[in-house]
């Protein structure tokens, strides 16, 4: 549910709005010197000399990272309130990075002097249990005409004196006195489920300003997948039984009967239904465990060498965190037959903090599988590079393949599977990681519409002029899917490596690649 907070002073019952153009400056904080310090940014500022906190990322996926314990907020001047009757609603990205409880959300004016704030309205929104927004307004004539206004951030921590916390594309939309506000698509949460599940998307969050009915809109271009109704505000599919872990994303946009809102992607993670993997989300605990534990020792089928008190990693919230000086966690997964046999392993990692890869690694062992021995090893490097200031990084999806002969020497052993955290190459052995949604499939024939191929790169995006592919998945067919589900362009040919768009109208577009690998589909805007 939308979080809405409205002044006191406000009084837009009587009114009709419209949207105006973007009152945040630097909203996804790309703008700034090449430092990765808060100072560096432009349009923000902080009441301290120093703050501890910084912002990273590659260029095209810029952050910043607020530290609790600089007990200071970050802020913008956003303009100088005037007479009309005005509307604001604020939105904005927020993770937690480690130890985050609450994000602080705060309204406020100034006059010349923007150090010396007064609080207007503050609200503080649980990471992960909120929608991050907020709205307020002023009626006609406020006493507050001709003064700053300010919009502020902080973070509280969960225990301990600091947290840190990711924020990123702030967006505030100022709303006057007019004719039709455009209404509010609102998707619905990522969903994981197994192959052959039934599947409700949500939109019924979307919401409209003017209190409009809306209707709704859905697009899906995946093979296979029909939902039942694509004009439902909760339409249903059943989840293709794929053969390894896939990524399925849907399109929604809703119209108030005169404008359409913007159109917004929901993913749908799909795990095979014949996976071996037991409790491959981390959810499940041993039946002597405390449910309050989070301890490694602590989860159904998942086993790891060492005592309980020595553990460094934990689990919680469908995944593990995993330190670098912790031994590997391991699952005996299957016997071993006299048949060739093709194992297909697929996990989704990141680097919390300093973890440089995430190996995965197949062993054997006879009746102990205290007893292991590695027969095939797979770095996973998470792309972190500390030296630039990148010690972590966004979730990726990860896949290792094992192929067993006939009449291997190993049939008859027991078929494990292990993850080991490698930490940076510092000195420190101070890495962690995290690890969910693991799966594994026995003679496994890729699937279709799997996101899961993390070596296929569409660019420039934002795209004008020329689009271009990067891979080695040999693409022999692209589909242009506009916001409204018409097929817009196709191309076919051997191994396409570039489209020309010049004569494509700008938008949103979802594109549908066919792959020697099936059926993969990205999101491009076209400028």
């Amino acid at each position: 549910m939308k979080k809405i907070f409205t002044l006191t002073f406000a009084l837009f019952a009587f009114l009709a709005l419209t949207a105006q153009d973007n009152v945040i400056r630097n909203g996804d904080f790309q703008l700034g010197d090449d430092t990765e310090t808060i100072a560096g940014l432009a349009d923000w500022h902080m009441d301290k000399e120093a703050p501890g906190s910084g912002w990273w990322g590659d260029a095209t996926n810029r952050r910043v990272t607020l530290t609790s314990g600089d007990s200071a907020t970050l802020y913008q001047v956003v303009e100088v309130i005037t007479a009309d009757s005005v509307l604001y609603d604020l939105t904005f990205y927020a993770a937690d990075s480690w130890n985050t409880a609450k994000v602080v959300v705060i309204v406020s004016t100034s006059d010349a002097d923007t150090t010396m704030r007064t609080i207007l309205v503050t609200d503080s929104l649980v990471i992960d249990t909120d929608n991050m927004a907020l709205s307020f307004g002023f009626s006609a004539n406020s006493e507050y005409v001709g003064k700053n206004l300010i919009v502020e951030f902080t973070s509280t921590q969960l225990e301990g004196d600091a947290a840190w916390t990711h924020l990123d594309d702030v967006y505030m939309v100022k709303r006057l006195p007019g004719v039709n506000n455009p209404p509010i698509c609102d998707p619905g949460a990522y969903q994981t489920v197994k192959g052959t599940e039934e599947v409700s998307l949500d939109g019924s969050e979307s919401y409209d300003p003017d209190g409009d009915e809306l209707t709704y809109n859905w697009i899906s271009t995946y093979p296979g997948i029909v939902l039942s109704d694509p004009t439902a505000a909760m339409p249903t599919f059943t989840a293709p039984d794929v053969s390894e872990l896939s990524t399925f994303s849907f399109a929604l946009f809703v119209n108030d009967g005169t404008v359409n809102s913007d159109t917004l992607l929901t993913n749908v993670t799909v795990i095979p239904a014949a996976e071996l993997v037991r409790n491959n989300d981390f959810m499940m605990r041993v039946p002597e465990a405390d449910p309050e534990s989070d301890n490694l020792k602590d989860i159904a089928y998942w086993n790891i060498d060492e005592l309980r008190d020595s553990l460094s990693g934990g689990n919680g919230a469908g995944l593990i965190w995993l330190a670098s000086y912790d031994p590997t966690i391991y699952q005996v997964v299957d016997v071993i037959g006299t048949e060739a046999a093709t194992y297909s392993l697929a996990f989704t990692a990141r680097s919390s903090w300093n973890s440089n890869s995430i190996n995965s690694i197949f062993s054997v062992s006879d009746a102990d599988s205290a007893v292991r021995t590695e027969i095939a090893m797979q770095e996973n490097l998470t792309g972190i590079n500390p030296d630039e200031g990148i010690s972590t990084s966004e979730d990726a999806t990860y896949k290792h393949v094992l192929a067993i002969p006939a009449n291997s020497e190993n049939a008859g052993k027991n078929l494990i599977i292990e993850f080991d955290n490698v930490a940076y190459d510092d000195g420190n052995d101070d890495g962690w990681c995290e690890i969910k949604f693991v799966s594994l499939v026995k003679e496994v024939v890729i699937g279709i519409g799997s996101d899961a191929v993390k070596n296929l790169t569409l660019y420039p995006n934002p795209a004008s002029g020329m689009l271009y592919i990067d891979g080695d998945l040999g693409v022999s067919r692209l589909e242009f899917y506009s916001v409204l589900g018409s097929l817009e362009k196709r191309i076919e040919g051997n191994d396409i490596n570039q489209i020309n768009i010049e004569e494509m109208q700008t938008g949103l577009y979802i594109i549908s690649l066919t792959t020697e690998s099936g059926i993969i589909n990205r999101q491009v805007q076209i400028k």
